[in-house]
């Protein structure tokens, strides 16, 4: 049984190395070194980890027996999903579907109009986010040597 709460400003770290192990077994592979120099900045960047720690970006967790399995992380903005990341041991059990739930349903709270988010997708996840319900929005593009697929998801 996991538990998905709110990411504490102390677990902040332990998540962006949650997201950096994951990102180094699973999708490193697929990028040139310059997309890994690249998301390594990003989850290094302050601007990011301040966003975190003070909750303007939103960002919660599954965690079995007090353990951090795995994790979902938006934009300031509220509209753009940034880090999905589950620990290699914890995937396939349904623990990201579950963080996109909660993480649906918490934006739906606090803002009944919204009716879109986004997301750009690695090649990775791009068959979880398409059985999600993502549309994808172009062909997969790369930037800074990360390569992504632009995906909506419509709030019904």
């Amino acid at each position: 049984m996991f538990e998905i709460r709110k990411v504490n400003p102390n677990e902040v770290d332990e998540a962006l190395e949650l997201a950096l192990e994951v990102f180094l077994e699973f999708e490193a592979p697929d990028y040139k070194p310059q997309g890994v120099e690249t998301f390594k900045g990003f989850i290094g960047d302050e601007k990011i980890i301040q966003g975190f720690m003070s909750g303007r970006c939103p960002m919660f967790a599954a965690f079995e027996n007090g353990k951090m399995a795995g994790l979902i992380g938006m934009r300031e903005n509220k509209t753009h999903i940034n880090l999905v990341f589950v620990k290699k041991e914890y995937q396939r059990k349904g623990i990201a579907t579950e963080l996109f739930r909660y993480l649906l349903s918490e934006l739906r709270r606090e803002n009944p109009e919204l009716s879109e988010i986004t997301l750009n997708s690695s090649p990775y996840g791009l068959p979880f986010y398409l059985r999600l319900g993502f549309v994808p929005q172009s062909e997969e593009l790369e930037e800074d040597g990360i390569r992504y697929t632009p995906m909506k998801f419509f709030i019904k």
